[in-house]
């Protein structure tokens, strides 16, 4: 019965796990088989798939959206302020029905067009004091190029001023003006004439505006994309008066703000300030239609402008007739739904504020008008009191992102981030939207924050890995530890290190909320995690930070940059990709104030250790000569721990052809009675000639410096180290080859030094008693405990630190450890020896003999000769 029962258990869990593969490969099927993904932007497409957005809608109606499944989304991103009155609204499209049944012609330029005058008629009534001439177009960002003209025609003068974290559009006098350099420098912007001030700084405009030279100044009463950053009070005023003084002409860019955003028709009206010049779209086209409009002073249009400027879209009868509508359901019963936009967005705002209160330090703010409201969480990776995946996420500035995707997959409810302030969350829902979705959305958005606050990276990331989503899931207890992230003492020497996981099961040592995750579904998250990079938003991340403090009362300061992904990923990446993603981590430690930066893991062995990297103004170091150095004592430690004689011992060393794995080879060469020098069995010739050159390193050293085996009487006979290498070779003293099982069941000694991914020993292999000493990563060596407890299997190149300190942050080891490669780069800022780097094919005895004399000055130590690693 209970064997019925386990069976059926089994039968069950397999079932689960089908149907999660199921829906995973369905998942791919769908945004790699889309026609967008295809025909329109794949790039865009692959990064909506790594962060859960690449949902296809097939209905839309209100606040809501369903997808070809039948699931139901609210939708408060709200097109970024182009949906009024929310999806498919009936008096829009009614309007439009209207308009098809009156075959008023759509198009008819050059001649008078009623609509447009008649919409343009109806603005100027309702706009601002001044504004008595319209100028239509298609797009906010054409409007801004159309308000742009109009001041360079009315003034004669050519240079706009803009603000630092403006968004203006995408058209390239429109991006000019937009305050983000990251999206300007691929397309040739700013184009001359184009200058910035930080935002809300009236002192800055005058100080700008003082000789004279600008035709205008564009300006957002909130900065939608640049994180809902509202103007400050009586700042649009002072930028009005100093304009009218200088002769400057002032565009407000009302593109997202206007028509009912805030909870006035124009956000101009809470200012109390009139422009010369007001940009509109978004909400103008009624949620049906793209159009736009430019509304300006009539004497600032010159005859030039009138006849020079012209669109054959812009004005069209159907976009007019759609406008007037728009401007009707706005102002209906004396603005009724403005002042319910007003109220509601009041209530929208304070439960965000209740939020942020009851989950102190996930939300930094709440701001914005109306149903323009921005909600920005923290970029402190301290913020949830202990290492874990959302400390990273939100010192990278993507936690809103995730939170995008978990509300969406688990609460059914579509947000976005502003376009460049990252860190914040746009709430903008249709002015039609309910106090019910309001209440439904802010209910969403606080279990969402909830796991924010546990620190709870597994809910949030789950459906990414193929999990189902578990809305408003509490953990029995906050993931709490010690704080990652220490920040740097003045007299710190300041050090970073590239880490990344050799395998997905690594991902558990980042974040203990990913342990309940099966290594399948990691392996599926780390594909997300790759997906969601782009050129926008770089894989590396901060993973961590501490002080390292040296014997002597010495300290640098070391930041850890983590990379998502596995060895065997990166070594599966074109070298120009791998090459990228490395420079972008050392990039990413540059920017944050190191003066060094170290390279663990594969990131030196797919760059070639370093050399393919481009020029930093800071070294770079591989590691790599002090992990051959500690690995080395590690094999003369395990020697004398087993009353092993060197010099009659035969040691193989695999991946001797290699940075680290020639380094051992040579160090050991003096000490051992005969050497095997194996290499990749890929590549027979190559790996030959590489060993052949490695024997010849060997004969240089034995001639140079000695010792006591009998390969120094060899290299002493001969006339060159060529000479001397061969005869080495000839006595049978050092082998080359590439054949590691051989080499690896004669030898009583045995290091393995390779770059491959996946282990390459098994344990019938090892000779009776052998030492092993383990320095790949990952490991070579399976355990050998249960099946060879005669084999003496160690990590090579582990370090304990000085008082066996705790960094405070988790890569693998037990605290207070460290792998050599890291030691390295710690060693070379405790002392400033920046000639110490190890860098390319090539490492250097004197290297490797200071740095030895540096740990023991400091107060580092080879770790205890036992496996050290996680996994």
């Amino acid at each position: 019965m209970n064997s019925n029962a386990d069976s059926g258990a089994r039968r069950r869990h397999l079932a689960e796990l089908l149907q999660k593969r199921g829906r995973a490969a369905k998942a791919v099927r769908r945004w790699r088989d889309e026609p967008f993904t295809r025909h329109v932007n794949p790039q865009l497409a692959r990064m909506l798939h790594g962060v859960g957005l690449d949902t296809a809608y097939v209905r839309g109606e209100g606040s809501w959206l369903w997808d070809a499944e039948g699931n139901r989304y609210l939708d408060f991103t709200g097109a970024y302020g182009a949906l009024p009155f929310g999806h498919t609204p009936e008096r829009i499209w009614s309007a439009m029905a209207a308009f098809r049944e009156s075959a008023e012609p759509v198009f008819a330029q050059p001649s008078l067009l009623r609509a447009a005058g008649e919409l343009a008629g109806r603005l100027t009534e309702l706009a601002p004091r001044g504004l008595d001439r319209v100028v239509f177009a298609n797009s906010g960002a054409e409007s801004v190029e159309v308000a742009i003209k109009i001041a360079r025609s009315a003034t004669g003068r050519l240079r706009v001023l803009s603000t630092d974290h403006s968004f203006h559009g995408k058209t390239l006098g429109a991006l000019s003006a937009t305050g983000r350099p990251s999206y300007q420098e691929e397309f040739g912007a700013p184009i001359e004439g184009f200058t910035q001030i930080p935002f809300g700084d009236a002192d800055a405009l005058e100080q700008a505006l003082e000789g004279g030279e600008f035709a205008a100044f564009i300006v957002e009463p909130i900065q939608g994309e640049g994180g809902v950053n509202v103007a400050p009070p009586g700042y649009l005023q002072k930028a009005r008066d100093l304009c009218t003084e200088h002769g400057t002409l002032f565009i407000l860019d009302e593109v997202q703000t206007g028509l009912g955003r805030t909870g006035r028709l124009f956000a101009a009206e809470r200012h109390g300030v009139s422009p010369d010049i007001m940009t509109l779209a978004k909400a103008l086209g009624g949620g049906v239609l793209p159009t736009a409009a430019v509304l300006t002073r009539s004497d600032l249009v010159t005859e030039g402008f009138a006849f020079r400027h012209t669109s054959t879209f812009g004005g069209n009868s159907l976009s007019a007739r759609v406008g007037l509508r728009v401007l009707e359901l706005l102002t209906d019963d004396d603005h009724a739904l403005l002042r319910r936009v007003e109220a509601l967005g009041e209530r929208l705002r304070e439960g965000l504020e209740k939020i942020r209160d009851d989950y102190p330090g996930v939300i930094t703010d709440v701001r914005g008008e109306g149903f323009l409201l921005g909600v920005e969480f923290t970029d402190d990776i301290n913020a949830f009191g202990g290492q874990g995946l959302l400390g990273s996420l939100a010192a990278d500035e993507n936690l809103a992102m995730v939170l995008c995707g978990y509300l969406l997959n688990a609460e059914r409810i579509r947000l976005a981030p502003t376009l460049f302030g990252a860190r914040v969350l746009r709430v903008e829902p249709p002015l039609t939207a309910t106090e019910e979705e309001c209440d439904h959305f802010l209910e969403g958005l606080r279990r969402a924050v909830r796991l924010v606050w546990n620190n709870d990276a597994g809910t949030l990331v789950g459906h990414l890995a193929g999990r189902r989503p578990e809305p408003g899931r509490a953990p029995a207890h906050p993931y709490r530890g010690t704080p990652p992230y220490h920040p740097p003492e003045p007299e710190e020497r300041r050090f970073a290190f590239v880490v990344h996981p050799l395998h997905t099961d690594m991902l558990r040592e980042l974040d203990e909320s990913l342990d309940r995750f099966t290594t399948g579904e990691l392996d599926r998250l780390m594909e997300r995690f790759d997906a969601a990079s782009c050129i926008l938003n770089p894989a590396p991340f901060v993973v961590g930070a501490a002080p390292v403090r040296s014997a002597t009362g010495a300290r640098a300061h070391c930041e850890l940059i983590g990379l998502p992904y596995t060895a065997e990923r990166l070594l599966g990446f074109s070298g120009s990709k791998a090459t990228r993603v490395i420079a972008e981590a050392v990039e990413l430690g540059v920017e944050r104030g190191a003066e060094l930066v170290g390279l663990g893991a594969y990131s030196s062995i797919v760059t070639a250790n370093a050399t393919t990297l481009p020029d930093f103004p800071v070294p770079i170091t591989t590691g790599n000569a002090f992990t051959a150095a500690s690995a080395a004592q590690g094999v003369l430690d395990a020697a004398e721990l087993r009353g092993v004689d060197l010099g009659v011992s035969r040691v193989a060393v695999i991946g001797a052809s290699g940075s680290i794995g020639s380094m051992v080879a040579r160090q050991l060469a003096a000490h051992a009675g005969t050497l095997d020098l194996v290499g990749n069995p890929t590549q027979p010739q190559r790996a030959r000639r590489a060993l052949h050159a490695v024997t010849v390193q060997i004969a240089e050293e034995l001639r140079r410096h000695g010792g006591t085996s009998p390969a120094v009487q060899i290299a002493a006979e001969a006339r060159s180290p060529e000479d001397a290498a061969q005869a080495l070779i000839d006595s049978g003293t050092v082998t080359v080859g590439t054949d590691a099982q051989a080499a690896v069941r004669r030898s009583g000694i045995v290091v393995t030094a390779t770059s491959s991914p996946h282990a390459l020993l098994t344990p019938e292999m090892f000779a009776p008693d052998a030492i092993v000493c383990d320095i790949s990563e990952p490991s070579n060596v399976p355990p050998l405990a249960e099946h060879r407890p005669d084999v003496l299997l160690f990590d090579g190149g582990i370090v304990a630190l000085p008082g066996l300190q705790d960094l405070g942050v988790r890569y693998g080891l037990e605290s207070g450890h460290a792998y050599a490669c890291m030691t390295e780069t710690m060693l070379i800022a405790l002392s400033g020896e920046e000639d110490l780097v190890s860098v390319g094919s090539t490492l250097t005895t004197g290297s490797v003999t200071r740095l030895r004399e540096l740990a023991a000055v400091h107060g580092f130590e080879n770790a205890a000769l036992r496996l050290w690693r996680s996994f």
